[in-house]
């Protein structure tokens, strides 16, 4: 991502447009070329399959064809009467004269079976009495074989009705040099009665099977195999040496594409009707599919090319169409400068029109305002000395206080001095901004101070109960919070009681449970006489807040307070029953902080 944002930081915004869009050529280029390129292979794998299948099923009838002529060839001779009666006639064990004159015999009349068939390279005829004649030019190539593989192919053939079995040479059938270009066919000879007379072994040139399936070699990486009826391998054709597919794993008459260590295959398997031959090739689509990919190169070249042309169009024309947008960059930072009364000339009625006159509105506004804050700058600092005027007076009322409370303890009025002394200590706390938290030892102490007055101005006709633990003297309370409920009491409570008044402040705390956080609970109780819940309801009705200036202390500012400074779940809980008395609970933070300035006792009641 940083090189993102590089991007969106560094470069102007017509060259970012130049850049995406030109990203945005080049992925939907490439896109489609490649899907393009992926329905092309599709589509040529498809029409691939369908052409080789076809030309591998044509082949397999043409070489099925040419194997039918071999059967014609051999035809010939098994059929012919006078060869019949030439080996019947052979005597067991006959000498080599009698051997080679037969076999000049046989040449004589195979002349024209060597001029139609020159893929046969040569004949073994062995008859019923152990007798071996060989036939044709290369008959001498027999000699060259191992006389207990040509043994077994002749036990082969045993039980079979004439038709020929194949078998590819391999290293064991010769006895000195291998000969990879020849293969060996065998069948019976039966005459027309269909008695059988002896058996005849051919031996093939590869050319029969090679002229044909040559015609399937697409390119260099071509592999074809020919399988006999019992999926022995026949001929093998390819470029190189390779283990031939099994045959189970391919269907009969249908085409199948594999992928094979990254290279993709074409792989055929063809059965022919008459020899019942299975041809099975397999060829490399990797070098035509590598024709394919121009498309590629195409779309690359394609994405090149709308890179430029973007280039271009977007640099003559965003001149005209971008003009708006730099006439609001410029005039956005002259207001930067300071000139509020700049404006922008509206031309246009699309997108970059309305941001003209959003911003016309904007740098209005801007200056109506600025005006605005001037004036009541002045109109604070105006107000800022006649509260510092104003806040002579206290000062003044404090220094008075103290004058008469030294004029009352030279006097030797002790008792007046110190309720000189509380009230003094009152009106210094309450210089304060109520804002500032305090702890509860110094809250406490404010109370205190005013109970003092409260009990000379009563005597006996009051009773004041005050429990606060010595732990919970450091927790912080906001500035006032005690005295606005405690002078209710005065002021409403006891306002018709002549007798008998009992006031009770008790302090504990709340361990949390669950979601709910440890609590400082403060309990604020009288006898007095009570309230109707219309009144309760009234006092915890939600309320606008309160002008901080003024320093409004009331109840109701106790509630908002505590609302704005510490929100759910504080508050205050207000119990009572006319002519019994009420209950005022503070709900607040437990939390401790630096000791107070002066000493507490641990119980106090007075």
């Amino acid at each position: 991502m940083k090189w993102w944002n590089h991007i969106c930081k560094r470069f102007k915004f017509k060259t970012k447009l130049i850049l995406f869009l030109s990203a945005a050529t080049v992925v939907i280029s490439g896109i489609t070329g490649l899907i393009t390129y992926r329905i092309h292979i599709d589509l040529f794998n498809e029409e691939v399959s369908r052409q080789y299948s076809l030309t591998a099923e044509q082949i397999l009838a043409r070489l099925d064809s040419r194997v039918n002529d071999m059967y014609k060839v051999t035809d010939y001779i098994t059929l012919n009467p006078s060869v019949k009666n030439a080996i019947k006639a052979q005597e067991t064990g006959i000498s080599s004269y009698d051997q080679m004159k037969l076999e000049d015999e046989l040449d004589d009349q195979l002349y024209q079976v060597r001029l139609d068939a020159p893929e046969i390279m040569g004949l073994r005829i062995y008859d019923l009495k152990e007798n071996v004649f060989s036939l044709g030019a290369f008959a001498g190539s027999f000699q060259q074989m191992n006389p207990s593989y040509l043994a077994e192919m002749v036990h082969r053939l045993e039980g079979t009705g004439g038709e020929y079995v194949w078998n590819r040479l391999d290293s064991d059938a010769f006895i000195q040099e291998e000969k990879t270009n020849w293969i060996l066919a065998g069948r019976l000879m039966r005459s027309v009665d269909l008695e059988t007379y002896g058996v005849m072994l051919i031996l093939f040139n590869t050319s029969l099977f090679e002229s044909y399936l040559k015609d399937l070699r697409l390119n260099d990486e071509v592999a074809v195999y020919l399988f006999d009826t019992n999926g022995e391998l026949l001929y093998a054709f390819h470029n190189q040496d390779a283990d031939p597919p099994p045959l189970k794993e391919l269907s009969i008459g249908a085409t199948e594409i594999r992928d094979e260590q990254g290279t993709t295959h074409l792989y055929t398997k063809q059965t022919s009707d008459k020899a019942n031959f299975t041809l099975v090739s397999k060829v490399s689509l990797a070098q035509i599919q590598n024709k394919g990919k121009i498309i590629v190169k195409v779309a690359v070249f394609s994405a090149v090319a709308s890179i430029v042309c973007s280039w271009l169009i977007i640099t003559i024309i965003s001149g005209r169409l971008l003009r708006p947008l730099a006439s609001i960059v410029n005039a956005m930072k002259r207001v930067r400068d300071g000139q509020f009364n700049t404006r922008v000339q509206i031309e246009t009625r699309d997108e970059l029109g309305f941001i003209g006159e959003r911003f016309n509105a904007m740098a209005s506004r801007i200056d109506t305002l600025i005006h605005e804050v001037y004036e009541r700058e002045l109109s604070e600092k105006e107000a800022e000395l006649k509260a510092i005027q104003a806040q002579l007076n206290p000062h003044f009322l404090y220094n008075t206080l103290s004058m008469f409370f030294w004029k009352f303890y030279m006097l030797g009025d002790e008792k007046s001095a110190r309720l000189v002394t509380a009230l003094s200590e009152m009106l210094q706390y309450t210089l304060e901004p109520v804002q500032r938290l305090t702890t509860l030892q110094d809250e406490m102490n404010q109370i205190e101070h005013y109970l003092q007055i409260q009990q000379a101005r009563y005597q006996e006709a009051l009773s004041i109960e005050i429990f606060v633990p010595p732990e919970l003297l450091r927790c912080q309370v906001i500035r006032l919070l005690l005295q606005p409920i405690v002078e209710n009491v005065f002021v409403h409570a006891f306002a018709d009681k002549r007798d008998n008044r009992h006031l009770h402040i008790r302090c504990s705390h709340q361990d949390g449970q669950d979601a709910v956080p440890d609590m400082l609970i403060i309990e604020v109780s009288d006898n007095g006489c009570g309230m109707h819940t219309s009144v309760m309801e009234r006092i915890m009705e939600p309320m606008a807040p309160v002008d901080e200036e003024r320093q409004h202390i009331g109840m109701q500012s106790v509630l908002r307070r505590i609302e704005l400074i510490h929100g759910e779940p504080y508050g205050v809980q207000i119990e009572s029953k006319v002519n019994e008395g009420t209950l005022v609970r503070l709900c607040l933070p437990y939390q401790l902080g630096e000791n107070s300035r002066s000493e507490h006792s641990d119980n106090r009641e007075e």
